[in-house]
């Protein structure tokens, strides 16, 4: 079985690092990607894909990418199950485990 994304955009806005409780540091890399087809107006219309980067990745690419570069993301989608009023729901996020800026 596979489980892997890839997807091409642009950055919507700065990385954003974070830290886990356990000292861990990750960055949130939102991706302004184009859907390949026009809506009813004609329109190309654009996704913001969150992407999640870990350990080693959130402080080279907040020291090398900003608003509007282009990159590239591969990685895993995740899903995080949770409860709630006795169901059992999921939250899906994209792990990037490459992210490469092009300039």
């Amino acid at each position: 079985m596979m489980n892997v994304f890839c997807i091409a955009g642009k950055l919507a806005g700065e990385p954003v690092i974070k830290e886990t409780p356990g000292g861990i540091r990750m960055a949130l890399l939102t991706v302004e990607v184009e859907r390949p087809f026009a809506n009813s107006m004609g329109i190309y219309e654009k996704d913001r894909i969150e992407v999640e980067v870990w350990r080693g990745l959130p402080e080279t690419l907040a020291s090398t990418c900003k608003q509007g570069d282009w990159v590239t993301a591969k990685g895993r989608i995740a899903a995080r199950p949770y409860e709630k009023d006795g169901n059992t729901w999921y939250n899906y996020s994209f792990v990037a485990e490459r992210v490469d800026v092009l300039k």
